[in-house]
């Protein structure tokens, strides 16, 4: 079956930078699937910019998953189905090979990529598909064809054309704070909004084309929602207090969000289209952290209503709470796994703070990270993978982990120190064509 993905061009209103963000991996699996991504042919005029065998490789081996068999290495370089040599890549111990070509579309811009991939020891071609986006972003069009081979080899979506958004802070006394989007590879390093007062707590909308985060420029904490297609930016109908702490609900009608004007913090909603704030918990003790259910019908949240900060669960239509955690004395910033079986938090273990995994309906928890000071914890949208804000060397860096603890890798920054990561949802396809023809136009800049 032949599939036609149009991929969309993420242009933000912003200027870009050079990477700030790398993967690299500290910790694989003991034994990784091993591919081949065959140079794709090029059958266009101009000759590409950028190899996208490489950036699929790349994409692939980013979280230890995949070991990809570099271009060296290979004994031939098939073009199509019919020129596969099965037993070369026996030799060669590879389990799955995608060879393709690519070829110019309708439209001066387009590329068309047409790839298969084969299964090797069963010599059997287990998909063919069709992608097609720009050339002048073919790192883009990389992203999804790695999406779909993760996909039919691993049965979850892939997350390379995902994004993470994060907080980047100069290294001076009063140095400015950025609240920056990165592709998942670290790519197209953009700045949506800086401040010389402290940003935080960014999140995404579940179409992925806002992010909602708390800024200080006014001199007490405020939340602001920004389009990242317009550049557009409103800010929440600020109460007295605390404004904190946003979170999006998964039809993007409402936010969850902390506020103090009860002098309490209190878990509140606010209901995007009225501007209006609604209380949901009332309670004596700190309520903060919201996150929502994947079914919108929940929200988890930290509390130290017991004494201690622990996570709590409240169903939204009734408002009954139930306590989650009970083991241990600070447990924080929990975070619904996409399939909303579990959850991942912050749990302090011997005074240092862990990042771990408990499951909603057995309770059982487990521990996954290693280091000392582990917090902010955001998880893929596929649930495999989790990034999370840690230190090394006494500065602030980004670090990740498999949510099977098999896989570990760092984000190390080119500058400044970084914070507050939230990753996006997976992101929708869309025709790339009109949204080519504006940016040539320079009318989304």
């Amino acid at each position: 079956m032949i599939n036609r993905i149009c991929l969309i061009l993420l242009i933000f209103f912003s200027s870009f930078l050079i990477a700030q963000l790398r993967i690299e991996i500290t910790e694989g699996i003991t034994d990784p699937i091993r591919i081949a991504i065959v140079p794709i042919s090029w059958n266009l005029q101009d000759p590409p910019r950028e190899y996208l065998n490489q950036i699929i490789s790349s994409d692939l081996e980013s979280f230890g998953e995949f070991e990809a068999l570099s271009t060296k290495e290979m004994l031939s370089l098939p073009k199509n189905e019919k020129e596969i040599l099965y037993r070369d890549w026996k030799l060669l111990k590879v389990d799955y090979l995608v060879v393709g070509s690519a070829s110019q579309g309708e439209m001066p811009e387009e590329v068309i990529v047409n790839f298969s991939i084969v299964n090797v020891t069963r010599e059997k071609v287990i998909q063919r598909s069709i992608s097609s986006g720009s050339i002048s972003y073919l790192n883009s069009l990389a992203h999804v064809i790695s999406d779909r081979i993760y996909k039919e080899i691993n049965g979850l979506p892939g997350i390379f054309s995902t994004k993470i958004s994060y907080i980047n802070k100069e290294n001076s006394t009063r140095g400015k704070y950025f609240l920056k989007v990165a592709d998942i590879d670290g790519r197209n390093d953009s700045v949506l909004f800086s401040s010389v007062e402290p940003l935080m707590s960014p999140d995404w909308s579940s179409d992925g084309r806002s992010l909602a985060y708390v800024s200080f420029e006014e001199g007490t904490s405020r939340i602001f929602i920004q389009e990242l297609y317009t550049g557009k930016r409103k800010a929440l109908k600020s109460e007295k207090g605390i404004n904190s702490s946003p979170n999006w609900s998964p039809t993007d009608k409402y936010l969850s969000a902390v506020l103090s004007k009860g002098d309490n913090p209190d878990i509140y909603l606010y209901e995007v289209k009225k501007n209006t704030w609604k209380q949901l918990t009332d309670h004596i003790g700190i309520d903060t952290e919201p996150d929502w259910s994947p079914d919108g019908r929940k929200i988890i949240f930290t509390s130290n209503r017991s004494g201690s900060p622990q996570i709590y669960e409240i169903t939204v239509s009734s408002r009954k709470i139930r306590r989650k955690t009970f083991e241990g004395t600070y447990n924080a910033r929990a975070r619904y796994t996409p399939d909303g079986r579990s959850f991942i938090f912050v749990h302090r273990r011997e005074g240092l703070f862990h990042i771990a995994v408990q499951n909603l309906r057995t309770g059982k928890l487990r521990i996954l990270t290693d280091t000392q000071l582990d917090e902010s914890p955001t998880i893929s949208p596929n649930g495999k993978v989790i990034i999370y804000a840690t230190k090394k060397d006494e500065k602030n860096i980004l670090a990740g982990i498999s949510i099977d603890g098999k896989t570990r890798f760092v984000l190390p920054t080119s500058s400044g120190e970084v914070s507050g990561p939230s990753w996006s949802p997976l992101l929708k396809a869309f025709d790339w064509s009109p949204l080519q023809r504006l940016i040539n136009s320079r009318r989304l800049f």
